[in-house]
């Protein structure tokens, strides 16, 4: 009977240290995440990553639309900008 009653408190012993070992992971994953470095490093990945999503193919290519839609707009504004300062010169 006393092998048992050993048996089972070694288990429980080792249970405990395994389950410290995991907390102890936990948190410094979680110290880890909200380092404000490393927030910023893994935001700049995820905002690199959408506009590669949006500008380049599944293929790899840039997705010609896409980039086009974007510098027109781009080239748009610009105008709108350099007219509207024309024009207001132009008044004076």
């Amino acid at each position: 009977m006393a092998k048992k009653k050993d048996d089972s408190l070694d288990g429980l012993r080792d249970e405990a240290v395994r389950r410290q070992d995991n907390l102890a992971s936990d948190i410094d994953e979680l110290v880890d995440r909200l380092n404000p470095k490393n927030a910023v490093v893994r935001w700049k990945n995820e905002a690199t990553q959408v506009v590669k999503g949006f500008f380049v193919a599944d293929d790899g290519s840039y997705d010609l639309p896409h980039v086009a839609a974007v510098a027109g707009g781009v080239i748009g504004t610009v105008g709108v900008i350099v007219g509207l300062g024309v024009l207001a010169s132009r008044r004076r």
